[in-house]
C-alpha cells in the first residue's frame, strides 16, 4: 500500500511539473488593450509624436481604437491594417513585409484583403500563443518607429496576461 501511494504521489508531482504554467488570462481583455495604448502613448511622448493605435483580439476584432490628437486622417486605418497583418501572419508586420516582397514565395499573400506590407503591427504573445495584435501609425520614426511603439504596447498587454494564477 505504501509503495502504491508513494508512486501515486511521485506521478502527481511529475504531472504538475510538466503542466504548462497557468496564466491569469490568455484572452485579450480591455484592460490589456488599455495597457497597450498607454505604453504606445508613453513611447510616442518620448518620440514627440501622437500616433493612432488599434488593438485587435485573436479573431481580428477591434478591442481598442485610439486616434492621435494630431494624427493624419489615414493613420487610424493604417494602424488597424498593420495590427490585422501582424495578427493574421503571427509576426511583426515589418517582418511580413520583407518575406512577402514581390518575387518571394509568399508574395501572393499581399493580395489578401486588409493586409498591408508596412511596419507598425506587432502580435501580442503569451508564451507561443498570439492573443491579438497592436497596430501603430504616425510616429516620428516611420515604419521602424511605429513598430517600436507597437512593440511597447504588445509587451505591456502580454505582461498583464502573464501574471501567474494564484494557487488555491
Amino acid at each position: 500500500m505504501f509503495r502504491i501511494s508513494h508512486l501515486f504521489m511521485v506521478a502527481s508531482a511529475a504531472a504538475l511539473l510538466m503542466a504548462p504554467q497557468a496564466y491569469a488570462q490568455t484572452k485579450l481583455t480591455s484592460e490589456m488593450a488599455m495597457a497597450a495604448a498607454r505604453a504606445v502613448q508613453t513611447y510616442a511622448k518620448n518620440d514627440g509624436s501622437d500616433p493612432s493605435t488599434v488593438v485587435l483580439d485573436t479573431n481580428g476584432d477591434i478591442v481598442l481604437q485610439l486616434k492621435g490628437n494630431n494624427a493624419a486622417p489615414h493613420n487610424i486605418g493604417l494602424a488597424e491594417r498593420k495590427a490585422y497583418t501582424a495578427n493574421m501572419f503571427k509576426m511583426k508586420s515589418i517582418e511580413w513585409r520583407d518575406v512577402s516582397m514581390p518575387g518571394k514565395d509568399r508574395a501572393d499573400e499581399r493580395k489578401m484583403p486588409k493586409v498591408i506590407p508596412l511596419g507598425g503591427g506587432v502580435p501580442i504573445m503569451v508564451g507561443n500563443e498570439v492573443i491579438g495584435a497592436v497596430g501603430v501609425s504616425g510616429t516620428r520614426g516611420g515604419q521602424e518607429g511605429d513598430t517600436a511603439g507597437a512593440q511597447a504596447g504588445a509587451d505591456a498587454a502580454a505582461a498583464l496576461a502573464q501574471r501567474p494564477v494564484a494557487q488555491n
